[in-house]
């Protein structure tokens, strides 16, 4: 006898995980952009409201003047009346705010900072020479070639700082009559430097000429008699070594004729803005690197 047959269950319809995401994706979408338009509904809302209310205020404001001109009230009448209300500021607002009222102690504050920084730097990039030589001359030529007086004078000098290396300097100042005795900001810087040099032991060693000692007075006061110390060289005369008729020129490179009366001197070692050690430290430097110049000078001459 033939078995009833049993009714199919019906299929359940699955739906696969990458539609359900959509859909949740699509709903949580649709949720942010109906939140962001009811904000921005509100915001339109309360701008509009303020602008209304601002509208409003000067609306007042201008009939209350017209009536105060008018006479029907006075500058004492409530109307006038300040009314302080509490203004909200946005994070934005308040920061912005901040930075306007503190520009000047910002900008001092930066200021500072950049000051410190540079200082910081020069002191640790700078190189402290071990010895300097003052050049006294307004000749171009000879300033030109300061660079080979260091390196002569660097190859007789010794590392007096202790930074494992030789480091000869010069400053110069173009001490001629004619500048100085100018009024302009130049001959008073020129002034200025000489006046420091003189009461430091910067530089012990000086190299200056005939024009230079129409500005120098009393230098037999500051100047050491080289006599006793070289009494070999025939062009040492009293404190002064003179070089513009020696080969100095031709040592340093130079092919025009020096200015008469060229010469090395050597400052005497006493107490001014640095101790007596310090001066007499430097002009042992500097009586060093003059011995080892006039050698050459003078090895030079006699090969001529």
């Amino acid at each position: 006898m033939p078995t009833k047959e049993q009714p199919k269950a019906p299929k359940k319809q699955s739906v696969s995980a990458f539609k359900n995401a959509k859909k949740l994706e699509a709903q949580k979408q649709r949720a942010e952009e109906i939140a962001f338009r009811e904000k921005q509904a509100a915001e339109n809302e309360a701008a509009y409201q303020a602008r209304e209310e601002y509208a409003k205020e000067l609306s007042e404001d201008h009939v209350n003047l017209i009536r105060l001109k008018q006479g029907i009230i006075s500058e004492d009448d409530p109307a006038f009346a300040k009314q302080e209300t509490k203004k909200h500021y946005t994070l934005f607002q308040k920061i912005s705010n901040w930075f306007y009222h503190a520009k000047w102690w910002l900008g001092i504050a930066a200021f500072c900072v950049l000051l410190g920084g540079f200082l910081i730097y020069d002191m640790v990039t700078r190189v402290d020479p071990d010895m300097r030589i003052l050049v006294l001359s307004g000749n171009s030529y000879l300033t030109a070639q300061e660079p080979k007086l260091c390196e002569i004078a660097q190859s007789a000098a010794e590392d007096v700082n202790d930074d494992e290396k030789v480091i000869v300097t010069t400053i110069s100042i173009p001490l001629v009559k004619e500048i100085m005795d100018g009024a302009s900001a130049a001959a008073q810087s020129y002034h200025t430097q000489m006046t420091v040099q003189l009461q430091s032991a910067m530089c012990m060693l000086v190299l200056a000429d005939s024009k230079a000692d129409e500005c120098l007075t009393e230098s037999e006061n500051f100047f050491v008699d080289l006599e006793p110390l070289f009494p070999e060289y025939d062009f040492v005369s009293g404190h002064r070594a003179y070089v513009n008729d020696t080969n100095f020129a031709q040592l340093l490179g130079i092919t025009e004729p020096l200015t008469e009366g060229t010469y090395f001197a050597l400052r005497k070692p006493t107490e001014n803005m640095d101790t007596l050690e310090e001066n007499q430290a430097a002009y042992d430097q500097a009586h060093q690197v003059l011995s080892e110049i006039l050698r050459l000078i003078a090895n030079e001459k006699g090969a001529s």
